[in-house]
C-alpha cells in the first residue's frame, strides 16, 4: 500500500509561487499548499514512493538560490 507523505518547507514569500510552479512541472510528484504566506511556510504532499524525489527537488532549489529548507517530513497527517 502506497502511503501519503508530507514535507513542511520554510522559504521566502517571494519564492512560494516559483516552488509551486516547479512542483507542477513535475506532474504528479507533489501538491503544494501554502500554510502561511507571510512567514513563507508551505507544505508539499506526495507519497512515500516519491519522497526521495521531492527531497531532491527541494535541495536542488535551495542549492540554486531559492531558499527552501525542509523543517519536517513524515507520513501525511491528513490535513490539506
Amino acid at each position: 500500500m502506497m502511503r501519503s507523505y508530507e514535507f513542511f518547507i520554510q522559504t521566502e514569500r517571494k519564492h512560494i509561487d516559483f516552488i509551486n510552479k516547479v512542483m507542477e512541472a513535475y506532474e504528479g510528484l507533489g501538491i503544494v499548499r501554502t500554510l502561511d504566506a507571510k512567514l513563507g511556510t508551505i507544505k508539499i504532499i506526495s507519497t512515500e514512493f516519491y519522497a526521495d524525489e521531492v527531497r531532491g527537488v527541494v535541495e536542488d532549489l535551495d542549492a540554486s538560490g531559492v531558499y527552501a529548507k525542509i523543517t519536517y517530513e513524515g507520513p501525511w497527517k491528513g490535513v490539506l
